[in-house]
C-alpha cells in the first residue's frame, strides 16, 4: 500500500506522564530547583522521520538533518527516547533511550546516529550562554555527524581567506564538536579539508554571517543524493531553526522533462543566450541532460529544434544552491508552463517511495490504485492516492515492496484510464512517476522518468 509518512503521536498511560513530569528516581534532586532546555537531531541518513519524547511527550519528529529546536523542562532526570513508526504498523520502534540528569540552566542537545538496525545515542551539555545585550559577537560550534567521513581539519575565516596548514580552528572526527569559537559578527566561509592536507578541500561554503548575540551548531552530515557535494552541511540556529549550507563549487544542476503532449522536440536555452545551446532535440517523455546554473532564477527557454529565433515557451525557474531541481514542462498548446520538483529524495533503509505528478491536461482529478498485480478494482476496494489535480504531486511518500500495479482512474470511478504500470520495488528504492496524456482523448499513461 502506499502511505503518506505521517507524524504519530503515541498515547500515554496516566503513570507515564506522571514520571515525564516528576522526573526519575535516579536524579539527584527530588524537587526542581530550575529549568534546562534539550532538543535532539536526527543524524541516520538512511532513516525517514523519526519521533523525539522525553519520556512518553512527543517533542516533534524531525527528519534526516532536522532537529526538535530546544525544550525546557525541570531540572530533574528524564529518559529522552528516539521513536520510528513503520507504514502499517500502529506501535512505534524504540530506537534508543538516552538517560540525562538535567541541570538548571544548561542546554542538551541529544543525537541519534548509527543506523536503523544499530542505532546508538550520545548527548552534549553546555551552560547557557548569557548575554547582556551590549555584545558585538556571536558562538558557534562544529560538529561532526557523518559517520562516512574521515576527520577533518575546520577553517572558518573572513571569505577568501586560503587554508593554510596550522591555521584550522580545529579538527573534528564523527561524533566530535569543538569548543564554542567567539567571533565578531560579519562574512565568514567555512572551508573544510582533509586532516592535515589544506589543499584537499572537501568543502567550501557560500559567505555566511551570524547575528550578534546568537549561538549557532553547524555541523557535517553525510552526503546523499539530495546534497551537491561530498558532504551535508547545516546551519542550526538555537531556535531551531536549520538551513543548507550551499557548496559553492557544486552548482544546482537544472534538468527538462518534456511533459506537454506537443507535437514538436525542443532546444533548451539558458538566460536569453542563444548562441549557447543547453540541451537540444528533446522530444515528449524525454528528460534533458543535466545542466548547471549559477543564478537563483534562471530564465529557461525552449525553442523549436535548430531554431532558436522561434520560442515555443519560456520562463524563470528557480535554482536554489544547494538543492537539485528538475523543470516539467507540462501543458497543451496555448497553455504551456513549467512545473518545478525538488528532488530532496534519499534512500531509506525502512521502505521504498515513490512520487506521482499530474502532469495530464485532458483530464480533470485522478486516483492511482496501488495494488499486487491482477487485483480487481473492486466497489471495496479504494484508491491509495486520491484526486490529485492537474499540476500538483503527491511528494515522496511510503509504500511497500514487492510486485505492485499502479492504475490510474477518474477520480471517484473504477475504470481504469491507463495500462498498469508494473513496478518491483524494495527498501531505498526511489521513484518518479509522472501522469501524461496520449493521443486517445480520454486516456493517460504513468511513465517513471527518474529512478535512483
Amino acid at each position: 500500500m502506499f502511505l503518506i509518512i505521517r507524524r504519530f503521536i503515541a498515547l500515554v498511560a496516566t503513570l507515564a506522564v506522571v514520571t515525564a513530569m516528576s522526573g526519575c528516581s535516579e536524579s539527584s534532586r527530588e524537587v526542581a530547583t530550575g529549568k534546562g532546555s534539550i532538543r535532539g537531531i536526527n543524524t541516520i541518513v538512511t532513516a525517514p522521520e523519526v519521533s523525539c519524547l522525553i519520556e512518553e511527550r512527543n517533542l516533534g519528529s524531525i527528519d534526516f538533518k532536522v532537529n526538535t529546536g530546544f525544550n525546557s523542562f525541570d531540572d530533574l532526570s528524564y529518559n529522552f527516547n528516539f521513536d520510528l513508526f513503520l507504514p502499517g504498523v500502529l506501535t512505534a520502534t524504540r530506537l534508543t533511550t538516552q538517560f540525562i540528569d538535567v541541570l538548571a540552566d544548561h542546554d542538551y542537545t541529544v543525537v541519534l546516529t548509527g543506523t536503523i538496525a544499530n542505532p546508538s545515542s550520545f548527548f552534549w551539555e553546555d551552560p547557557v550562554r548569557e548575554w547582556s545585550g551590549t555584545e558585538t559577537v556571536f558562538e558557534v560550534f562544529f560538529a561532526h555527524l557523518a559517520p562516512s567521513i574521515d576527520e577533518l581539519d575546520v577553517y572558518f575565516a573572513t571569505t577568501g581567506t586560503v587554508p593554510v596548514l596550522g591555521q584550522a580552528v580545529g579538527s573534528v572526527s564523527n561524533g566530535d564538536r569543538l569548543p564554542a569559537l567567539e567571533l565578531e559578527v560579519g562574512q565568514y566561509e567555512l572551508i573544510l579539508t582533509a586532516k592535515d592536507n589544506p589543499a584537499a578541500i572537501i568543502y567550501q561554503s557560500v559567505p555566511l554571517a551570524a547575528a550578534a548575540q546568537s549561538q549557532v551548531l553547524v555541523a557535517v552530515f553525510d552526503p546523499d543524493p539530495s546534497v551537491l557535494g561530498n558532504v551535508g552541511v547545516n546551519f542550526i540556529a538555537h531556535n531551531g531553526g536549520s538551513s543548507i549550507l550551499a557548496d559553492i563549487n557544486f552548482p544546482p544542476p537544472l534538468p527538462t522533462f518534456a511533459a506537454a503532449f506537443h507535437p514538436r522536440n525542443f532546444d533548451g536555452y539558458f538566460k536569453s543566450d542563444f548562441t549557447n545551446i543547453i540541451y537540444s532535440d528533446i522530444s515528449f517523455q524525454e528528460l534533458s541532460p543535466y545542466a548547471e546554473v549559477f543564478d537563483a532564477a534562471t530564465l529557461v527557454t525552449l525553442t523549436p529544434v535548430g531554431n532558436s529565433g522561434a520560442t515555443i515557451h519560456e520562463g524563470d525557474v528557480s535554482a536554489s544552491a544547494g538543492t537539485k531541481r528538475t523543470v516539467v514542462f507540462a501543458g497543451v498548446p496555448g497553455a504551456l508552463f513549467f512545473i518545478p520538483l525538488l528532488d530532496d529524495a534519499r534512500p531509506l533503509e525502512t521502505f521504498p517511495i515513490v512520487r506521482i505528478l499530474n502532469a495530464s491536461f485532458s483530464t480533470a482529478f485522478l486516483d492511482v490504485y496501488i495494488l499486487p498485480p491482477g487485483t480487481p478494482l473492486e466497489d471495496l476496494i479504494i484508491p491509495q492516492i486520491r484526486s490529485i489535480p492537474t499540476s500538483a504531486d503527491t511528494g515522496f511518500a511510503a509504500t511497500s515492496t514487492g510486485p505492485l500495479e499502479f492504475t490510474v482512474t477518474l477520480a471517484g470511478e473504477k475504470t481504469p484510464i491507463s495500462t498498469p504500470l508494473l513496478l518491483d520495488l524494495a527498501n531505498g528504492d526511489i521513484v518518479d512517476a509522472i501522469i501524461v496524456d496520449t493521443v486517445n482523448p480520454g486516456t493517460v499513461e504513468l511513465i517513471v522518468f527518474d529512478s535512483q
